[in-house]
């Protein structure tokens, strides 16, 4: 009998990577994700835009319905007995589920993306050594913690820099959009960022135009962002769905939400600013948990600030008037900054990520956990 896996995704990126990682598994698949993950064959059993709250400060006011969701989930994947759950990022949503299943059935658990206990909530490593038999690793400073605990693991790199390549080129591109000298906003992937986001982004592009007419200001549009975007009035803004990577990388500037678009906005060697807003109860109870000189993870890599950041309080328009000028009219520090993006580019595999993880999985699967060593050296 064919071998099926149980795969679950909660958010646009992690759906992404899942569906590359399914090309290279080759193997029936069902679970929780969006359309790429439907196109290259899973089995959705739930829509991944029923989890994307499933952070642990917005999991309280869903708790009864992701019991439910956990009950309903744990009784499939016991009825179809799959050779393992790859679980993709979302920790607290997806340790929950692994702890239900265990409970129950030795199904092998591998967590792709790892929680950041570098950055907060520490003790969550633990969890990890209980429930979960392979984490795959995608910063390369993670491994020195998963040696420190014996947990299995293997860095197999970031998933999305094997996909971050422009769609087009630069003159179809503008031939498209009617665009040459532009910046990009990237708002964020969740309904919540967009909240927090698009109101200061919105005030910062008016003043932007007013003192920049030359420099069109585009928006990257995820498609679990589009619905929410419709809130808010985006005239003299030109919105982009189909070409996300094309308009971050023929930017003269981009201005990303501080998570998985900054990283990629660095493979792409485009200078660019980070910022990032909580609401005030959330930050107020993060804070005194966050044990970081630098939030942006390019920042975290390079050891130092080679971006700047603007977090909640300095995330304002003229800090990132300031910061979005500078780049645009200082060419020796537009240069430093692509020159350092260039080294964090080089940290990371140039086999693609899910290739890796897809050969780590499959030992795991076929050969069991005595092998992953052997597969998993020198990563």
């Amino acid at each position: 009998m064919e071998k099926i896996i149980f795969l679950s995704a909660g958010e646009y990126s992690a759906d992404l990577w899942g569906a590359s990682l399914l090309k290279e598994l080759r193997l029936p698949a069902f679970g929780i994700g969006g359309e790429n993950l439907k196109r290259q064959g899973l089995e959705i059993v739930y829509p991944m835009e029923e989890i994307q709250w499933a952070g642990v400060f917005e999991l309280a006011p869903h708790l009864l319905k992701i019991r439910r969701l956990l009950k309903a989930l744990t009784r499939e994947i016991l009825r179809r007995k799959p050779a393992a759950l790859v679980l993709i990022d979302l920790p607290d949503f997806h340790f929950m589920l692994a702890r239900m299943v265990k409970k129950r059935a030795n199904i092998p658990v591998v967590h792709y993306v790892s929680p950041t206990v570098w950055a907060w909530r520490p003790g969550r490593i633990k969890k990890v050594k209980k429930l979960v038999d392979l984490e795959l690793l995608i910063y390369p400073f993670e491994r020195e913690i998963y040696r420190e605990w014996d947990i299995p693991h293997c860095f197999v790199g970031h998933p999305g820099m094997e996909r971050v390549r422009p769609e087009i080129s630069r003159e179809e591109f503008s031939r498209i959009y009617g665009v040459e000298n532009f910046i990009t906003l990237l708002p964020g992937s969740r309904p919540m960022e967009i909240k927090n986001h698009m109101p200061v982004l919105l005030q910062f592009t008016r003043a932007f135009r007013e003192r920049n007419p030359g420099v069109k200001v585009l928006l990257a549009v995820a498609p679990t962002t589009k619905e929410k975007l419709r809130e808010y009035p985006l005239e003299g803004i030109i919105t982009v769905e189909k070409h996300r990577y094309s308009s971050m990388a023929y930017a003269r500037a981009v201005l990303s939400a501080s998570g998985t678009a900054t990283l990629e906005t660095a493979f792409l060697l485009t200078p660019f600013l980070v910022f990032y807003r909580l609401p005030a109860f959330t930050y107020a109870v993060v804070k005194p948990l966050v044990k970081l000189e630098r939030y942006s993870i390019v920042n975290i890599l390079a050891g130092r600030e080679i971006v700047r950041e603007f977090f909640q309080r300095k995330f304002t328009v003229e800090n990132l008037l300031q910061e979005t000028e500078k780049i645009l009219r200082e060419g020796n520090y537009k240069d430093r900054i692509k020159k350092d993006l260039e080294e964090i580019r080089k940290m990371f595999p140039s086999t693609p990520a899910s290739r890796l993880a897809a050969k780590a999985i499959l030992t795991l699967i076929e050969e069991g956990a005595g092998r992953l060593d052997e597969v998993c050296r020198g990563t």
